[in-house]
């Protein structure tokens, strides 16, 4: 019986460790935490962990199902799950980087640091896209006060939704609380230097680890191409948050900021060296004690295209021009087709999987 159960184990062991895959940078080998995995049909079917791993079993056993994988960082990686189940390591290929840097002899004269780029993001109910939208923003981040509001511009956007999911997030939650489209809230400075109360930052060799009592949720490092990747996770591994507002409960999975710097200070990464920066949230929300929880995601991203500086007095020229206010109006408005544009800054292009719902399944708002 003892060598039955052994066999077993051994048997189970080998399995659990062949459905495991990791998925790691091409240069580094390090692993990439936060990877989107996609069906071909724009379902978001989960994200890999702080160690670039996820459980193909989880993805669906139709072995002709396409999957893409999708990081801010590096290329889209596309394949069938059949493909996949033979993989036990995926290396991701870094994106190039296309940013004009300004040359700023002495940066004491300047009040305030503009990134202006292009935001993308998408909201999700019940693993359906229920909202896809992007735009061209300008942040205005002071340089001189920490604790100071962050500013924005909204150039152009679009904005795209899926009705029937928009219908069935009102049935299920009521009217009462709609989550519409915002943009990313920027900082004055890297997450990794505002972080909560609880979490501390603990040198670790090169790099620095992000720490909350003996956990690990984030670092900071300087990857093989130079640049400076930050990434946190506010959950703790193998934990989770719930709040509760009146009838609503929500259960928070994941919490992740993740930013990428052109090279700089790794005690202190400059805004001004920002490349991009993405902010997912994975959980469920559930309306009333009877019914179940129901998956509520968002990812939402930003891509720096041009940096510039101001003085105090130019910013109040603009001040009635700009806002801290992040919700959207729920109606298109641009005057060229700015997405096109993406390329030539190197950002990674959208999911083809949710853009081949665009006209069908998602139609634009106008």
């Amino acid at each position: 019986m003892a060598k039955i159960l052994f066999f077993l184990c051994i048997f189970f062991s080998c399995n659990a460790l062949f459905a495991q895959i990791r998925i790691v940078d091409s240069l580094s080998g390090e692993p990439v935490p936060l990877v989107n995995i996609y069906a071909e049909d724009g379902t978001l079917l989960g994200v890999a962990n702080a160690k670039g791993e996820f459980d193909i079993d989880s993805l669906g056993q139709d072995a002709n199902v396409k999957i893409i994988l999708q990081h801010i960082s590096y290329n889209n990686y596309q394949e069938s799950t059949l493909e996949l189940r033979k993989q036990k390591l995926i290396k991701l290929i870094p994106r190039s980087i296309k940013i004009d840097e300004v040359a700023i002899g002495d940066k004491s004269q300047y009040d305030f640091l503009i990134l202006k780029g292009y935001f993308r993001n998408t909201t999700f109910f019940n693993k359906r896209t229920r909202y896809f939208y992007d735009g061209i923003i300008e942040y205005y981040i002071p340089l001189k006060n920490k604790n100071g509001k962050v500013y924005h511009r909204i150039l152009d956007y679009r904005i795209f939704e899926d009705s029937i999911t928009t219908q069935n997030f009102r049935e299920v939650m009521g009217n009462f609380w709609q989550w519409k489209p915002h943009v990313m809230r920027m900082k004055t400075q890297s997450v990794a230097n505002d972080l909560p109360s609880k979490f501390v930052l603990v040198q670790d060799k090169g790099r620095k680890i992000i720490r909350t009592g003996n956990l690990n949720t984030g670092y900071i490092q300087e990857t093989a191409r130079g640049d400076v990747q930050v990434y946190f996770d506010i959950i703790p591994p193998n934990s989770q948050k719930e709040v509760s507002f009146f009838k609503i409960k929500g259960q928070q999975y994941t919490g992740v900021t993740m930013e990428n710097y052109s090279p700089t200070n790794l005690d202190q990464p400059e805004q001004a060296k920002l490349v991009s920066r993405v902010v997912m949230n994975v959980g469920a929300i559930k309306r009333g004690r009877k019914s179940e929880f129901i998956p509520f995601d968002f990812l939402s991203e930003f891509y720096t295209q041009e940096r510039r500086f101001i003085t105090k007095e130019e910013f109040k020229n603009i001040k009635k021009e700009i806002t801290s206010g992040l919700w959207l109006e729920l109606k298109s408005r641009y005057t060229n087709k700015f997405w096109l544009d993406n390329t030539k800054f190197g950002i990674p292009p959208m999911n083809p999987f949710i853009e081949k719902k665009f006209g069908k399944e998602l139609l634009e708002l106008k």
